[in-house]
């Protein structure tokens, strides 16, 4: 009955997230074929350059997103039928980030000079192509107007069009820098194809906006980027604290567990986000009873998918290894800790952004702050701790340890807040 009704009910929300999925499932398939094709060829060492530059591009992205994917995109579904309103908050949010793509730029030279890490350092450039392409996907825009499809086409569209490229051109170890070139331009592709769209469209356009708007849009994001920020800690960083304390190949078998569990989790998770947060966003005024009873149905929908992954996670490991061999031997450790993150990343994703972003007001989002805080407390501690005893396991165990108090402070918060509803 709870199924029944989610479809009925949501239909184009419904129909968003089964678009999404198939488009989610064919994103992850190139990679989910070329990413074991690399880490045989490329072997764990130079795979790990791969892993950990990633890793520091993905936190220079989080800068230059600065939670607008959150902030921005629920006000602009809040006014997407003002036109105006939307080109106000859409330039604004386009200057900060270029601002912000500057710093970032600045920021990853001086990364790139620390001695410890300028072995990294000619992976660490290109890979930055990334950074710079996510930047112009504007992915808060189709969010809120609810377009976000789109922005799964164009990586789609990019992905099939250049990583099947990878057997073709990277054939041995030292073909680490075309593979990088590779994995980046993906960004840069699908930037383009979401850029002509919009302006075909007419979706949004630049306006003339003051520094005033863009400090507020900026001032909006601040929490939402703290709690990025803090997230990050457990994601990207704990590679870099990775590569601190162990071996690039040390690096590359954790990167390589923790690639492929990230694709199915977020093969999972995101498309019901994209999908549903605006409607969410935009239940919280006058059906707040109808937003949470929805809530619930799709946390079930979500936890039945992480369940499925868990399954995959758990008993394909020792697969995996086996077919990698050399010297990836002990990844299957590495995949049966990782196989138990989806099932809190599911729990978090939808108390944290379903309950207390899209139906919360100003307390909730500062409880959502405050949570991702906390936790970068926990994961400094649980990783300086674990890995330069346990290496890569003492990572991977760290990250466990972190995901399950996200989600248990979610759902103390998420609890409180739907008490009585």
């Amino acid at each position: 009955m709870g199924l029944k009704s989610l479809f009925s009910e949501n239909k184009s929300e419904v129909k968003d997230v089964m678009y999404l999925v198939a488009l989610q499932g064919l994103n992850f398939v190139a990679p989910l074929v070329v990413l074991p094709y690399l880490m045989k060829v490329l072997d764990a060492t130079n795979f790990g350059y791969i892993g950990f530059s990633l890793a520091v591009c993905q936190y220079l992205q989080l800068i230059v997103d600065f939670g607008f994917n959150l902030s921005a995109t629920k006000r602009i579904a809040l006014v997407r039928d003002n036109k105006e309103e939307v080109n106000r908050i859409f330039s604004a949010t386009f200057f900060s980030k270029m601002l912000l793509l500057a710093l970032s730029a600045v920021l990853l030279v001086a990364v790139s000079f620390i001695p410890r890490f300028a072995v990294y350092r000619p992976t660490l450039y290109i890979m930055f192509l990334t950074v710079i392409g996510n930047a112009f996907l504007f992915v808060f825009l189709f969010q809120g107007i609810g377009q976000v499809k789109w922005v799964s086409i164009g990586n789609a569209i990019a992905k099939f069009a250049l990583l099947p490229l990878t057997f073709v051109f990277v054939k041995k170890p030292d073909d680490v820098l075309i593979a990088a070139v590779l994995q980046a331009s993906v960004s840069v592709l699908a930037a383009i194809f979401t850029i002509g769209l919009t302006a075909h469209n007419r979706w949004a356009s630049l306006v003339q906006v003051s520094w005033t708007q863009i400090r507020n849009e900026m001032r909006e994001s601040w929490p939402i980027f703290l709690s990025s920020a803090a997230i990050n800690v457990y994601t990207a960083c704990f590679i870099v604290f990775l590569g601190w304390f162990a071996s690039a190949g040390e690096v590359g078998r954790y990167s390589a567990a923790d690639r492929v569990m990230r694709a199915l989790c977020y093969a999972v998770i995101m498309p019901v986000l994209q999908a549903f947060y605006p409607k969410v966003s935009r239940m919280a005024a006058d059906a707040r009873a109808e937003a949470v009873r929805l809530n619930r149905q799709l946390l079930g929908v979500v936890m039945a998918g992480m369940t499925c992954v868990w399954a995959a996670l758990f008993f394909g490991g020792p697969w995996i290894e086996y077919w990698l061999q050399g010297n990836y031997v002990g990844t299957s450790t590495l995949f049966r800790i990782d196989a138990f993150v989806p099932l809190f990343v599911g729990v978090g994703g939808v108390f944290g952004q379903l309950y207390l972003l899209a139906l919360g007001g100003s307390r909730q989002k500062k409880q959502f702050e405050g949570v991702y805080l906390a936790v970068a407390v926990i994961a400094i501690v649980a990783v300086l701790a674990l890995t330069p005893v346990l290496g890569a396991r003492g990572t991977a165990l760290a990250l466990l340890v972190t995901e399950a108090s996200v989600a248990l402070l979610f759902t103390l918060f998420a609890s409180k807040m739907t008490h009585g509803i």
